[in-house]
């Protein structure tokens, strides 16, 4: 009795720590995915498939009713799957069946393996990754994601320069007080798009609803200000507003680029990102633009971008 008390609390205790991340990754905008990868990350006694779950937001019985709604869309009778049989599907007490582990995979969009089903052994051509450049990829942004470019600007020794649309993590304490610091030893530009900006709105015309900062106003208060007042301490950490349309983000630190894509329709924090390596093309390809940045920012813009009107300047508080 006192073992069956015990798992029950301890299967509500699982049930709150997933939600937790799941909200959190919410208000950070990452993906199902990269919510399940921290749920599974930080909870060692939790399933892939009840990950999967507990990351997309469903009680047993919505899945089970979701699940009915694919078979009836096949022309197909609903299965009524119980709770107390996904609940041991779910814990491993039992294995679904082939065709079931389809419909988990329609359900949740992903494939067996990713659900704990099988192992993916498929094998990958990388020579062709390689002469391109990219010595590392996350398919959105993720906690691992975050914690590389922590890592490679806290390890930073000639260059950071940071570009993007509105690049929140920037502002984030974790990440702010590692600018703050290597701005103490060199110099630190970050470039964000002009909160009030024509292309701005442009841009968030193609965001999805629950894009975070299409609000200009919060945007200035919650990552503009944090960014301004750590600048306001370290000099060297310079901040710069842009006024015309981008279609990704770009991190150089020392000699490697990360590019975050920017679609259509989706969050930023949605779409893959790329590292590229110094000595080839592509890299070349990136870093020449953040130096075409650098001379925009000059107090004689060149042309024809002047004529143009095409601005990146100093940011200035209202």
């Amino acid at each position: 009795m006192a073992a069956t008390r015990a798992n029950v609390q301890r299967r509500r205790q699982i049930e709150r720590e997933a939600n937790e991340i799941r909200l959190d990754g919410i208000r950070r905008g990452l993906t199902v995915e990269a919510i399940v990868e921290g749920i599974t990350r930080k909870i060692s006694d939790i399933t892939p498939l009840e990950a999967w779950r507990f990351a997309s937001g469903y009680d047993r019985s919505e899945v089970s009713a979701r699940l009915d709604a694919l078979y009836e869309a096949d022309g197909l009778q609903p299965p009524h799957i119980d709770a107390a049989v996904l609940c041991r599907w779910e814990l491993g007490d039992r294995r679904p069946s082939n065709e079931r582990i389809e419909y988990f995979c329609r359900l949740y969009r992903t494939r067996p393996d990713r659900l704990g089903f099988g192992t993916d052994h498929s094998p990958g051509d990388v020579a062709h990754v390689q002469r391109a450049g990219i010595v590392d990829a996350f398919p959105f942004t993720s906690e691992e994601s975050e914690q590389d470019l922590v890592q490679r600007i806290s390890a930073a020794r000639e260059r950071i320069n940071l570009f993007g649309l509105t690049r929140s993590f920037y502002a984030s304490d974790t990440v702010l007080s590692v600018l703050k610091k290597k701005a103490r030893t060199m110099d630190v530009n970050v470039y964000v798009m002009d909160p009030y900006c024509e292309s701005r709105k442009d841009r968030y015309r193609i965001e999805p609803a629950d894009a975070a900062m299409e609000d200009p106003e919060r945007y200035v208060r919650e990552i503009i200000r944090p960014l301004r007042a750590a600048s306001d301490e370290e000099p060297r950490l310079r901040l710069y507003l842009f006024d015309f349309p981008c279609s990704f983000a770009m991190e150089e630190v020392d000699g490697v680029v990360r590019v975050m894509m920017y679609g259509h329709g989706r969050r930023g924090t949605h779409g893959p990102i790329i590292v590229f390596g110094e000595g080839t093309s592509s890299h070349a390809y990136f870093v020449e633009q953040l130096r075409w940045l650098e001379r925009l920012s000059s107090d004689d813009s060149p042309e024809p971008w002047k004529s143009k009107g095409v601005r990146v300047r100093p940011f200035d508080l209202w």
